[in-house]
């Protein structure tokens, strides 16, 4: 694929075998499997795609393509490439393949093409992001299959696929995400907002938790987040309560000093103030160490001066 873009690839295919005029309006245009232009072949001739990224289909979507595809026939022709068989093999249009056959379709219309093993990825990928038929999920395993059978950087896949690189790497994160929920990403129980709100949740079990909360609750994004900013505004609430309880237990030993410091001369012996419970409650314990010291100590409590 050296020198080509990913997202011209399909389109020059199809142009190659001429205008969209020729292909919309005569779908028996000449030429054989191998030539140039449209011929119509039995679908049931040709078979999937293996390297196609599409792994799920809305079945009810199909059945309204395959109703259209009864009353309209098909617009739009399938590319395919020999199979070496006597058959073909499908290079894109998945969707419309598998429609036609369930409406029963005899023949459609086909594009032939000499395409090599290493471009079947590359252009049914260029297709469905044409399209925007890929599920995020599809996207992702996609590009990095890309990334892997070609070696590519995501700046380098970024540059074929013709996307931003950030684009890239945000479809690549949802890899990170945890298998059940790909899978409901995959199916379309959640978004790909809701995905990128998951992500930002770095322990596994507590996104696991969100994932099951957005499941059983049918939430929205706009749920997920609101419930993911209240669950961090208490967190820190938290945080504060216990840095304020630090910095209120460093304030009341600094205090307790303060006030044994202020007591013990004040008394002439050595006084304890300790703390016992809340709400500021304590008791001072002040030492005697005779008769007369313990009645020196009194007066100087009862009468407020030393005799």
């Amino acid at each position: 694929m050296s020198g080509r873009k990913l997202g011209r690839g399909l389109d020059a295919l199809i142009r190659r075998s001429g205008d969209s005029s020729v292909v919309a309006d005569s779908p028996g245009a000449g030429g054989g499997p191998g030539g140039i232009g449209v011929v119509l072949i039995d679908p049931a001739r040709i078979r999937a795609n293996q390297a196609q990224p599409r792994t799920h289909f809305d079945e009810e979507g199909l059945d309204e393509l395959a109703r259209s595809l009864s009353c309209d026939g098909m617009l739009q022709p399938l590319v395919v490439r020999n199979d070496g068989k006597g058959g073909f093999e499908l290079v894109a249009g998945e969707r419309r393949l598998r429609a036609a056959q369930r409406a029963g379709l005899g023949e459609v219309p086909v594009i032939v093409r000499d395409v090599d093993d290493e471009r079947m990825l590359p252009l049914a990928l260029a297709e469905n992001i044409q399209r925007e038929d890929l599920n995020p999920i599809e996207l992702a395993r996609a590009y990095r299959s890309l990334q892997e059978s070609h070696g590519w950087t995501q700046e380098q896949l970024a540059k074929e696929v013709r996307k931003k690189r950030s684009s890239v790497a945000n479809s690549l994160r949802f890899l990170e995400l945890e298998k059940e929920i790909q899978d409901s990403l995959l199916d379309r129980t959640i978004t790909a907002g809701h995905a990128k709100l998951l992500l930002s949740v770095s322990d596994v079990k507590a996104r696991r938790k969100w994932h099951r909360k957005v499941v059983s609750n049918s939430w929205t994004v706009r749920d997920l987040d609101e419930a993911l900013r209240d669950d961090k505004s208490q967190d820190s609430s938290l945080q504060g309560k216990k840095k304020s309880s630090k910095k209120g237990q460093k304030s009341d030993e600094t205090h307790v000093l303060a006030e044994e410091a202020r007591l013990g001369p004040a008394l002439g012996t050595k006084v304890a103030v300790l703390n016992t419970g809340s709400k500021g409650r304590g008791k001072i314990v002040i030492e005697f160490y005779s008769a007369e010291d313990y009645d020196r100590i009194s007066r100087i409590i009862v009468g407020g001066k030393q005799h």
